[in-house]
């Protein structure tokens, strides 16, 4: 017996009603979560979307634990709409999550809750939910009676299609398990049609999915139908295409996996078994298990073990076929919801293996758990309800429309009999008159001719009767007239109106593109300004560096060399043999021209140093530390991992930068210790300078900026780097430098 797959549970996710992709659809519901101005009704529905979104694709108890979030926020609400769909939501997320207890304590909550609000568009949601619940416990003929109530209310509701679209699909998948065809064709037509007036893409896919399933189903029962196959898999493969092909769109992929083992199961039940058509039957059994696992469809996954037991089947490899089956079943009890027909149908292939293989302990035992399964599921007793239930809705339906039949039917007999009973009041004025003339023998020449005029009046009456059933005619059909015309004069006000909301909607687009073309160009003029001032700052500060080379050397060469000869002119003054005071004198003189000399020589070293352009930046910042602390200012230097990799004119940029946070450190902090610091982390360079004095309040950083913070800071902004600065009066001040190596 080869085992053919059911689609039941298709639509597993109809609550959902966000589109596009998970991770953007839940980043956009937390942004608009988080604007602080939003209106509470607002924020409790985009807390309901984002709990769904997130308990579908990232955790069961993340996606409870925001939708508990929603709860709490509905609770200062005084119609309990809010919180009845919030529970409603809680409800099926926690029978999903195989806590069927805390699912019905959660609809019960929604019932309650329902009852102190007047939205029917709430309580039908409710009712579905309660239904939908039903459904998935065996409770089928509950259901029925629930997702009829259910239309009943959603049918009234302007809003309701949405909702009525997953009662039908509900419906369909109810039928499905009972084999009801005529059913399942109603409400998967009724489904279909209804997700196309939505134009949402996740029910337009389970619906086609559904009705590819029927007409599957229709097949099976007269194989002689031939269109009603090719209709199947045309339905099937849309399906699977329009979701694969939008699956970035999909808040969830779940029909995919679904979709792919119809088809696998159509080529493999229904199309001969050539080489072609199993290449197709391998390759959507492929797509439905990886889908399936990936979307922790265990219906799906079971149903392509079950394929390949009957493949196994077929080539006699009963041992593969057995190993397949355990895999179906294991994998079918591994879901709170698993599909009891599918499972019934794995045990009778596992007896029917067995049995070939003359284990007939094994197949006895499968097929009592196969028997087991099918009473439940086929109990007549329930299938006989739920049909009687859906002949009394049809019923009343009927009964609904005969009552306005009537209705109008009554009130065309009340107009009759009024004019009839005008016509009665002459009729009995002509009796009085005949009387009268029977009385009076006498005036029996008037009384005929009272009669006369009486029967002229008569026929004026019986022509007024007439001449009013005629005007009331022309009324009814000027009437109905009246009614088509409005209707046009509506179907022209929706029209212009859809007209002026596109206008609207294309006029909005269209500011909307210019104010992003404004603001591209002025970061683009933000762009080219900051560029211009770099450049400026670049050449400044590149013409200040070559000036102080020329007035270094100058100073060097020139005044160096000047001074030097005037200590050799002194120095070869003869000296006496008793010093005089003169030659006291010379001798300071030539103190003072040392003294001088050396300091003319540290000048010139530090606007430019010879060990930063020979030896690198490393040693030119120990250098001009100790020359520092030989002056008695109190300096230390610490250089780690300094490689000397950077380019020359960055290595003399950041000398100048520490030159002038080491005198501002000497000039204004009044510094009992400063520590300057160079390291070299990978491709980073780090200044640090810090020092133990008065420091200052780092609020008020703008307000002390002097030209020599203003050169640090442009000088930093030349390396493409960043400056942080910590201090507070008291405790001293720390100046970081953080840049690239090149």
């Amino acid at each position: 017996m080869r085992f053919s797959y059911n689609i039941i549970y298709t639509l597993l996710l109809t609550l959902l009603s966000a589109a596009g992709y998970a991770q953007v659809v839940e980043d956009s519901l937390r942004k608009i979560v988080s604007q602080p101005r939003l209106p509470l009704e607002q924020r409790i529905d985009a807390m309901d979307r984002l709990g769904q979104v997130v308990f579908f694709n990232k955790g069961w108890n993340e996606g409870l634990e925001v939708l508990r979030s929603s709860i709490a926020l509905s609770a200062p609400m005084k119609d309990g709409r809010y919180r009845a769909r919030t529970y409603g939501m809680m409800a099926a997320s926690c029978f999903i999550a195989g806590e069927s207890q805390a699912a019905y304590r959660y609809l019960d909550s929604a019932q309650f809750y329902i009852r102190r609000s007047n939205s029917g568009l709430i309580k039908g949601y409710v009712l579905y939910m309660k239904g939908w619940m039903e459904s998935r416990d065996h409770k089928e003929t509950d259901a029925i009676r629930t997702l009829q109530q259910a239309l009943d209310v959603l049918e009234k509701e302007p809003e309701g299609l949405k909702y009525r679209q997953a009662v039908y699909s509900e419906l369909a998948g109810v039928y499905f398990k009972w084999y009801d065809l005529m059913n399942v064709e109603k409400y998967t037509r009724l489904s279909l049609e209804a997700a196309l007036r939505m134009n949402e893409l996740e029910k337009m896919i389970s619906a086609t999915q559904e009705r590819g399933g029927y007409f599957l189903n229709l097949y099976r029962t007269d194989e002689s139908r031939k269109p009603a196959l090719d209709s199947a898999l045309f339905y099937m493969q849309h399906s699977l295409n329009l979701a694969r092909n939008n699956r970035d769109r999909l808040v969830t992929p779940s029909n995919i996996p679904f979709s792919a083992i119809g088809i696998a199961n159509i080529f493999l039940d229904h199309f001969p078994a050539t080489a072609a058509n199993k290449d197709s039957v391998d390759y959507y059994n492929n797509i439905a298990l990886d889908e399936s696992r990936k979307t922790r469809q265990f219906t799906v996954e079971a149903g392509v073990y079950n394929t390949l037991a009957n493949i196994a089947m077929d080539r006699g490899d009963y041992n593969d076929a057995i190993a397949h089956l355990h895999n179906a079943i294991a994998t079918s009890m591994k879901d709170p919801l698993f599909d009891k027909f599918n499972l019934s149908q794995s045990y009778l292939v596992l007896a029917n293996a067995y049995e070939l293989k003359r284990d007939t302990a094994m197949a006895l035992f499968n097929y009592k758990q196969y028997m087991d399964l099918y009473r439940e599921l086929f109990d007549v007793e329930k299938m006989n309800k739920a049909k009687d239930l859906e002949a009394r809705y049809e019923m009343a339906h009927k009964e609904r429309a005969l009552l306005e039949v009537k209705l109008l039917a009554e009130q065309r007999n009340r107009e009759l009999i009024q004019a009839r009973y005008l016509s009665g009041i002459k009729d009995k004025q002509l009796l009085e008159a005949q009387y009268a003339a029977v009385v009076k023998d006498k005036a029996l020449l008037n009384a005929k001719y009272a009669s006369e005029v009486q029967q002229k009046a008569l026929d004026s009456a019986n022509f007024k009767t007439t001449q009013r059933e005629q005007e009331l005619k022309t009324i009814g059909e000027r009437f109905a007239y009246n009614r088509k015309l409005n209707k046009i004069y509506a179907v022209l006000t929706v029209a212009l109106l859809l007209a002026a909301a596109f206008l609207y909607y294309a006029f909005q687009q269209r500011s909307k593109a210019l104010r992003q073309r404004q603001q591209l160009h002025n970061l683009e003029l933000d762009r080219i300004s900051q560029e211009h001032r770099m450049t400026v700052l670049s050449a400044m500060l590149e013409g200040q560096e070559q000036e102080r080379t020329r007035l270094a050397r100058d100073l060097h060469d020139g005044l160096g060399g000047l001074l030097s000869g005037v200590k050799i002119e002194l120095s070869a003054i003869h000296q006496p043999a008793t010093a005089t005071p003169q030659q006291a004198v010379v001798q300071k003189t030539m103190g003072h021209l040392d003294n001088a000399v050396e300091e003319l020589r540290r000048i010139a070293r530090s606007m430019m140093p010879e060990v930063l352009l020979n030896y690198g930046l490393g040693e030119a910042i120990r250098e001009f530390c100790n020359g520092l602390k030989k002056s008695g200012v109190p300096v230390s230097c610490q250089v780690f991992n300094y490689r000397d990799d950077m380019s020359p004119s960055r290595q003399v940029t950041l000398y100048r930068i520490m030159q002038e946070l080491v005198n501002n450190a000497v000039k204004h902090a009044a510094a009992k210790e400063i520590l300057v610091q160079l390291q070299q982390r990978g491709n980073r360079i780090f200044l640090v300078v810090e020092d133990d004095g008065k420091g200052f309040d780092t609020a008020q950083l703008h307000a002390l900026k002097g030209a020599g913070l203003a050169n640090i800071q442009s000088r930093v902004e030349i390396l493409q780097g960043t400056l942080e600065v910590e201090s507070s009066p008291g405790t001293g001040s720390a100046f970081t430098i953080e840049c690239a190596v090149n």
